[in-house]
């Protein structure tokens, strides 16, 4: 009853939020257009859109097509549809993917899940069947020993095995392929081959046996959190004690010891910038994970939009692998500051910075919201509001290798974009104060998205 109640209300909701489209023409006009790659901001601007695609860009003496539909932008800010480059989102059954439009979030990109369910879901959402970003995915992760999540990994413990799996992930036509924590060389060696040879970028985490600058080396060029492991830093013999343990435990442990203003730690940083790697820091998830308030995640107003099955659901998941003891809770919080001045250290160092949250999940982590949380972080880290934006916008779109269709208002991408009621160069948290969302030229009201995720909440 309740699958069949939940079929009735997502054809209700696509169905009244395509009353609220866009017809073959869209102007956008008079709006503040912020031109994310200069960081210039546009007064007056006109944005054409005609069917998914943004066609042209002028003045106020731009011409409007005749029969266009008109959203008066005076006095509002316009920016790139916003993009979670790390949103373990796959099943719409489990998580209201209209909520990531809410917030502004186009696009995301998810590192890790069922490959058949992500097929599944990306062809609902490309056919507008289910209202939701645009969605990028690796499929299941490779790991070098028996997972922990069977149904979202593949066991790689041989070289032909790892380019079975990844020749496997690309006739299944995922967008780039996922390194999980037990991988080894021989197996990664042949996982980053055969992924270059399909065209396919190698993202992932940091293998427990190996530093993070000798898997840059043999070619990882896009880092899932920051996972610097014991033996980049520290003595053999205390790596060995370290780095084996469950996350909860081993990061606050490692950060205890790292010193951000070794020669070590500095020459790490320029080696990630020279090699041109993308970092998805997560600091959201850092936080919740290394700072825990499962208290506060169960309280949180925004879990309003979750049914009480799934808000149960994330209480009941937390995994003895994140646990964080009594005793290391200063430590932990010691290395969540700690990896905030790193994400520092690597944006003046020129390291490409993307937004991720590792979402989603309770509270600051709830689709959407989570990644207007990461930005603050990474502002609170160093990082402008203007490079903040770039990392959820222009930066993904690269990590994506979708620069040429996502990432800025332009001519010739996608039209996403979202209209602000405020300066989001001068406050990041101006980021949440969103008018109107616009995806593949279809407009979408916040309000009427939030209304509706909250009475299928409560059904």
């Amino acid at each position: 009853m309740k699958r069949m109640l939940f079929l009735w209300f997502t054809f209700v909701l696509a169905g009244t939020l395509k009353a609220q489209t866009s017809p073959t023409v869209l102007v956008v006009r008079g709006g503040t257009l912020v031109d994310v790659a200069s960081g210039r901001e546009i007064s007056d601007s006109i944005i054409v859109i005609r069917g998914e695609w943004i066609e042209r860009i002028g003045s106020e003496n731009t011409v409007i097509p005749e029969g266009a539909q008109i959203v008066d932008a005076k006095g509002k800010w316009i920016i790139p549809g916003l993009i979670d480059s790390h949103a373990h989102a796959e099943n719409p059954d489990e998580t209201p993917f209209s909520l990531y439009l809410a917030n502004g979030v186009t696009t995301i990109r998810n590192p890790g899940g069922n490959i058949t369910v992500l097929r599944l879901t990306r062809d609902r959402l490309l056919r507008r069947e289910l209202i939701g970003p645009r969605l990028f995915f690796s499929g299941p992760l490779l790991d070098g020993i028996p997972p922990v999540w069977p149904d979202m990994s593949l066991l790689v413990d041989t070289p032909e095995r790892a380019r079975s799996a990844v020749n496997f992930l690309a006739d299944q036509g995922v967008d780039f392929a996922k390194v999980y924590n037990n991988v080894k060389e021989p197996e990664l060696k042949a996982i980053i081959e055969t992924a270059n040879e399909r065209g396919l970028p190698v993202a992932g985490h940091i293998p427990r046996s190996m530093t993070m600058t000798h898997a840059v080396e043999l070619g990882v060029t896009r880092l899932e959190h920051i996972r610097i492991t014991g033996r980049e830093m520290l003595s053999p013999e205390e790596a060995d004690k370290i780095d084996p343990l469950p996350l909860g435990k081993r990061e606050p442990l490692l950060w205890q010891q790292f010193d951000l203003q070794s020669e070590k730690m500095r020459a790490l940083v320029q080696r990630l910038a020279q090699a041109g790697i993308f970092l998805d820091p997560t600091l959201v998830i850092a936080r919740q994970t290394e700072v825990p308030n499962l208290d506060a995640d169960k309280k949180d107003p925004n879990n309003q939009y979750l049914s009480p099955n799934i808000v149960e659901r994330y209480v009941n998941l937390k995994s003895p692998i994140y646990e964080l003891p009594a005793e290391l809770q200063a430590a932990g919080l010691e290395a969540f500051h700690k990896q905030e001045k790193f994400v520092g250290m690597c944006n003046r160092a020129g390291v490409k910075i993307i937004a991720g949250t590792d979402g989603p999940g309770l509270g600051s982590l709830l689709p959407g919201f989570g990644l207007h949380r990461e930005l603050e972080l990474l502002v609170e880290s160093g990082l402008s509001p203007l490079q903040a934006l770039r990392a959820a916008s222009l930066t993904a779109a690269e990590a994506l290798g979708k620069e040429d269709r996502l990432g800025t208002v332009e001519p010739g991408k996608f039209a996403d974009m979202v209209v602000l009621d405020a300066d989001p160069l001068r406050e990041i948290q101006n980021l949440t104060k969103i008018q109107l969302v616009v995806e593949g030229g279809k407009t979408y009201a916040p309000d009427a998205l939030l209304q509706q995720a909250r009475s299928l909440a409560n059904r």
